[in-house]
């Protein structure tokens, strides 16, 4: 992973990797600069879905995730805009993969909302939809019409020195 410092999109596929694993990794990575922390109402949300049921090791889930996310992003929260929304239906119209709408358009609104605040990266584990090779070519076409800049996207193993 290049040196500088990365303005990275956390897709909710991560948050489970960072509880599990990372999370020192990468808070240490925020300390020293490498790293911003970016996350939007739709990854929040898609956190706030998971049932309040689920426990790991006697704790919820979801608090847990969720306290993560907020200390991660705690100034760098995106809002879903009329912008987002018009780009993410873009990359639907030129996406030419398999998978239903209501199953891409969340992971089309992450990337668009990187795409139009110009995020480097959107570190994401969703190699099957969000980082297959018809979204990523969706986001590539649609993005070139409106000269926005695609994003890398890498897995958390990826960016974790």
């Amino acid at each position: 992973m290049q040196s500088q410092q990365i303005r990275a999109m956390i897709d909710t596929s991560v948050y489970e990797f960072l509880y599990l694993k990372h999370l020192g990794s990468l808070n240490k990575m925020v300390e020293e600069g490498k790293i911003i922390a970016y996350g939007c109402k739709v990854v929040r949300q898609e956190l706030r879905d998971i049932s309040p049921k689920l426990k790991y090791k006697g704790r919820s889930f979801r608090k847990d995730l969720l306290s993560i996310y907020d200390e991660l992003t705690e100034k760098h929260d995106y809002p879903l805009e009329d912008v987002i929304e018009n780009l993410a239906e873009q990359y639907w119209q030129e996406y030419d993969g398999g998978m239903p709408k209501r199953k891409l358009m969340n992971d089309f609104r992450i990337v668009a909302i990187s795409s139009v605040h110009n995020l480097d990266v959107v570190i994401s584990e969703d190699n099957n939809s969000m980082k297959s090779g018809p979204a990523v070519r969706a986001y590539l076409k649609a993005n070139n019409v409106n000269r926005f800049r695609t994003p890398a996207f890498y897995s958390i193993e990826e960016i974790i020195p």
